[in-house]
């Protein structure tokens, strides 16, 4: 992990969950380049930039086989569409519900230190998760704003005529091509 990281609240002190009165709730913001030390947060064409934030807003709880980790993670993540290839920005929520335990299991729980409690790659791991997979377009209430609507095909446009479809001028290089058999 980063020392930018560790010093922007990824690492918790377990002291504070043996107090008296535990100090319980984990709020933190961190730059999704300090979660990158593994790789890029990018899922396909899907990505968080380097400088969004990620805002964590946790719940810790002792346990008695570790420390139980409750609450969310919220950030913006980007893609270009598929129809139009302008940029589409969302917002992203990861519910986090995990479990860190001295003896780490493999996709169930997260390894928890004897000082303190490593959530980067908890954190780095959720996102990745979250982000959506596949084809990204933009939102029926934002017409893509580069593509005619009669370039549009019958599942992208409302209205259905039975005129022949125009041919979208941009794939017209493409008539050249001959192919031999």
């Amino acid at each position: 992990m980063s020392e930018a990281a560790s010093s922007r609240g990824l690492r918790v002190p377990l002291e504070r969950l043996q107090r008296l009165e535990p100090i319980r709730y984990w709020q933190s913001s961190v730059r999704a380049l300090d979660l990158q030390q593994a790789g890029s947060l990018r899922v396909g064409g899907v990505s968080v930039d380097d400088e969004e934030l990620v805002e964590i807003d946790l719940v810790l709880d002792r346990v008695s086989e570790g420390v139980a980790v409750a609450g969310t993670l919220t950030t913006q993540w980007s893609a270009e569409c598929a129809r139009c290839l302008c940029l589409v920005r969302e917002e992203m929520i990861a519910e986090v519900e995990e479990l860190f335990e001295e003896r780490e299991r493999e996709g169930e729980s997260y390894l928890l230190g004897e000082e303190f409690l490593d959530l980067e790659p908890m954190v780095r791991e959720l996102i990745l998760l979250e982000l959506p997979i596949g084809v990204v377009r933009c939102s029926k209430a934002q017409e893509c704003e580069n593509l005619a609507p009669e370039y549009l095909s019958e599942d992208d446009s409302e209205e259905v005529d039975s005129s022949p479809p125009k041919r979208d001028p941009r794939w017209a290089a493409l008539d050249q091509i001959t192919f031999d058999d």
